[in-house]
């Protein structure tokens, strides 16, 4: 496939976005997750979670039931983890949260785990650890070439 294949979509949120060298993109405001294929924003979603910090204090915020509410309404959605399964374990270890605050914390690994499970068997949501940001990004960028090839957006 070539850069003219398709153009991915970058939310306009997302802070430090991945630069898929070999691809058009554009930044627009996306209704629901991280990134899309321009003509598909209703048939793929993927959201992206840079850290285990950042996936626990979304699902204890009311606006993630928004955003999972919407994901159910898009019959393909990621969510792809720049970490694995250990750090998830582990948590707060390695979580960027002061260790002093660490007896405060109301949030353990088996919550996070549980919540992530119900994406995946309740909402269909797929949930991949993916360990690092490079292969988030090639995994995402793989899954846009799928989705793209059996689409059916015309191909030139």
């Amino acid at each position: 496939m070539t850069p003219q294949d398709f153009t991915i979509i970058i939310d306009t949120r997302e802070q430090k976005p991945w630069t898929f060298t070999d691809h058009l993109t554009s930044h627009a405001k996306l209704d629901t997750g991280d990134y899309a294929i321009k003509g598909l924003e209703h048939e793929l979603c993927i959201e992206r979670k840079r850290s285990v910090a950042e996936i626990a204090n979304n699902i204890t915020e009311n606006r993630f039931v928004d955003v999972i509410d919407r994901m159910d309404k898009i019959p393909l959605c990621f969510l792809l983890l720049e970490f694995n399964l250990d750090t998830v374990l582990n948590y707060p270890v390695g979580s960027g949260i002061p260790q002093r605050l660490w007896s405060r914390i109301r949030i353990s690994p088996q919550y996070i785990l549980k919540h992530l499970l119900e994406l995946q068997m309740k909402h269909n949501i797929k949930v991949v650890f993916c360990g690092d940001a490079t292969n988030a990004e090639i995994l995402a960028l793989a899954i846009m070439n799928r989705v793209y090839k059996n689409s059916q957006i015309p191909k030139e």
